[in-house]
């Protein structure tokens, strides 16, 4: 009597499962999580570039010292070429050097400059798209919330009289296997294997549920009955 009365109650349990996964993996809420992660990976992302572009900065303004400085040496050193023609070239082949270098700075700092911007607008295509669907959701969880309350209800109303440790069982095992649709119930097959996993069930436990009326699998957990 009570496995016949927890399978109707699986039904229900199953339906309101299959409820929250079909809430869970809907459209909207796959579209609303996508982009929340683009808008934290995009701000992210614009941490690190503000971050490469102050270094960027730094560079540049030592860079650009540097190279006024050598600017001046390399007049200097042309002044008195005649007494030193060595050290004049060594100052224009840095300063061709640097000059070289704050090139790079310049070009790295444009398109840093190029992924700021397009980064920010990730964030802000993303955040218009959350602001935008985050009501349909809410108003999906608000439907889908009427729909599983009267289920659990009739869950309950379905439960009474059940063996207490049939159904204390059925609970422990459908909170261990969160995310599970799948039945907790399950019956014995003909060639003495667990419906649930398809893994051979021993002859004790075969035993028991030709005994009991129903037994806990060895292998996946869940409870096998006399079909």
């Amino acid at each position: 009597m009570s496995i016949t009365k927890l399978l109707a109650a699986q039904k229900i349990d199953r339906e309101r499962l299959e409820l929250l996964q079909a809430l869970a993996k809907g459209s909207v809420k796959v579209e609303l999580d996508k982009a929340n992660q683009t808008i934290a990976d995009s701000k992210k992302n614009l941490l690190q570039l503000e971050a490469d572009a102050k270094n960027l900065k730094d560079n540049y303004e030592k860079l650009s010292k540097i190279i006024t400085d050598t600017v001046a040496l390399v007049k200097k050193a042309n002044q008195t070429k005649s007494q030193d023609m060595g050290e004049y070239g060594e100052y224009l082949s840095k300063l061709s050097l640097f000059e070289s270098q704050l090139a790079d700075i310049e070009r790295k700092i444009i398109e840093k400059s190029a992924a700021f911007k397009s980064a920010t607008v990730s964030v802000v295509k993303a955040s218009e798209f959350v602001k935008k669907n985050s009501q349909t959701y809410e108003q999906q969880k608000q439907k889908a919330a009427v729909q599983i309350k009267d289920l659990e209800a009739k869950f309950v109303a379905a439960t009474q009289g059940i063996d207490e440790k049939l159904l204390a069982k059925y609970q422990a095992v459908r909170k261990n296997k969160a995310g599970d649709i799948k039945d907790v119930l399950v019956p014995l097959t003909a060639d003495k294997r667990c419906q649930g996993c398809y893994m051979d069930v021993p002859a004790a436990i075969t035993s028991k549920i030709l005994a009991d009326g129903w037994a806990v699998c060895e292998e996946c957990g869940r409870i096998i009955y006399k079909a």
